[in-house]
């Protein structure tokens, strides 16, 4: 486009703005911001600003929310890594009973912990050896480990009346064929501690890594 036909153009568009005065006004939703009650007409590239202004504000709430997710994944790793390490230590079955409660009291601030186990050389370890069917079938269908405020009657009785836990989880323990031979079970008395919509991916590697230290111990079922 020349000089000169831009020019005819610029001079196009004030002639119309000068025969039609309320044209802005009428369109101020699309070229202009909202003071009061009042219309302030403002230019494109300035419109443009605003607009990238408030996009990168999301940008920034959303990096901020990433940042804290990355934080905890952090944490969580952390914790994993202790106990891990925490399952390395132990050489007997009964030190490993010991060990995995207090680490999960003292890494991540579960004191509310069962373990039940029907493997056939946990016979010997007293309350943890549980062979009924109910508790051997509940693990089996716990393909993913299972978060919320329901247990039933069997697995209740493992834990104190007081305090009255409001949240489960419950995570099968398998072996390397994949079966199960135990049954985690953690409470807590905040009802928010585990929930129907919480991740589990975490809670997968736990059973796996107790799983392993168990069947490392007891040998093949």
């Amino acid at each position: 486009m020349s000089e000169h036909n831009a020019t005819m153009q610029s001079d196009d568009v004030l002639a119309f703005l000068e025969n039609h005065p309320d044209f802005l006004q009428h369109h101020a939703d699309r070229f202009g911001l909202k003071h009061g009650g009042d219309r302030v007409v403002v230019s494109l590239v300035d419109r443009q600003m605003l607009e990238l202004k408030d996009r990168c504000r999301q940008l920034e709430a959303r990096l901020q929310q990433l940042v804290r997710h990355g934080e905890n994944n952090d944490q969580i790793q952390a914790r994993m890594h202790r106990l891990a390490l925490t399952l390395l230590k132990a050489d007997t079955p009964a030190r490993l009973a010991g060990e995995l409660r207090t680490g999960f009291a003292e890494i991540f601030g579960l004191d509310r912990m069962a373990l039940r186990l029907w493997h056939p050389a946990a016979e010997s370890l007293g309350e943890l050896f549980n062979a009924r069917g109910e508790v051997s079938l509940l693990a089996r269908n716990l393909n993913t480990p299972y978060c919320g405020p329901y247990v039933n009657d069997e697995v209740m009785s493992w834990f104190p009346a007081v305090p009255v836990l409001q949240s489960f989880c419950q995570v099968a323990l398998r072996d390397a064929a994949s079966e199960p031979f135990g049954l985690l079970v953690l409470a807590s008395d905040d009802p928010q501690r585990f929930t129907h919509d919480m991740h589990t991916h975490y809670l997968v590697q736990i059973g796996e890594l107790i799983g392993a230290a168990w069947s490392r111990l007891l040998g093949p079922a």
